[in-house]
């Protein structure tokens, strides 16, 4: 958890709501099971909505939301009711170059939070990741680098980042609306979610399977070593 700021208001009501920013998202889905199973509402918003997701199904106090992050007219009108006290930002787009990786993710966050104006939001917690202190995918590991184990202090690196946008539209919501706010800058992250492209835990766990029931040694094939250090 990075730097946080007091919230300029805190709801007295004891049952928080979260809303959850890419919903069917391995780290969104995940999110939404363990504020469920804690007794939180949680307002989990995808494009689609969960219900339509494949392998959805009904859990206490989740209500699906559908709203598309990059139209601000879309978020108002969807968000229009909405009172969360937590949002989680799980959710990005991948873009073809770094400039349209800013321009359509910081624009994502932006609009969220515009669209929460109204809401008694307490805090805001932002997932980013690794390319943070590595760089962006076009100059990923280029350059002068920071020594490992990376702080949360080390200053940015001089490249255009989605995830500086993203952080600089954070604190600047913030200080408008007066909630606290976390960055979560994880690694690679194990998980499940259905379609999902990165969901790397589920191909390995198909492997294994293979593995034992031919009778085979259990070995993760990466082509780069350092896809194996990524993951020990």
């Amino acid at each position: 958890m990075l730097r946080t700021a007091p919230a300029h208001h805190a709801s007295q009501d004891p049952a928080p709501t979260a809303l959850v920013a890419g919903a069917t998202g391995i780290a969104g889905a995940a999110l939404v099971d363990l504020l469920s199973r804690q007794g939180w509402t949680v307002l989990a918003l995808s494009r689609k909505g969960m219900d339509s997701a494949a392998g959805s199904e009904a859990r206490p106090g989740v209500v699906s939301v559908a709203a598309d992050l990059t139209s601000p007219e879309n978020l108002a009108a969807a968000l229009a009711d909405a009172r969360p006290t937590h949002v989680f930002f799980t959710s990005w787009s991948r873009q073809e170059t770094e400039a349209e990786n800013i321009a359509v993710n910081s624009a994502m966050v932006r609009n969220l939070l515009t669209a929460l104006e109204h809401a008694p939001v307490e805090h805001v917690a932002l997932m980013t990741g690794l390319k943070h202190y590595m760089g962006p995918f076009e100059a990923y590991g280029e350059g002068s680098m920071p020594d490992t184990p990376f702080s949360e202090d080390e200053p940015r690196l001089p490249v255009d980042n989605f995830y500086y946008a993203q952080e600089d539209e954070l604190t600047a919501a913030a200080e408008r609306q007066g909630f606290a706010w976390s960055v979560h800058r994880a690694h690679t992250v194990i998980g499940f979610a259905v379609g999902n492209a990165m969901n790397m835990g589920q191909t390995l766990a198909a492997q294994a399977t293979l593995c034992r029931e031919l009778g085979l040694p259990f070995v993760f094939r990466d082509r780069k070593p350092s896809g194996t250090r990524s993951l020990t």
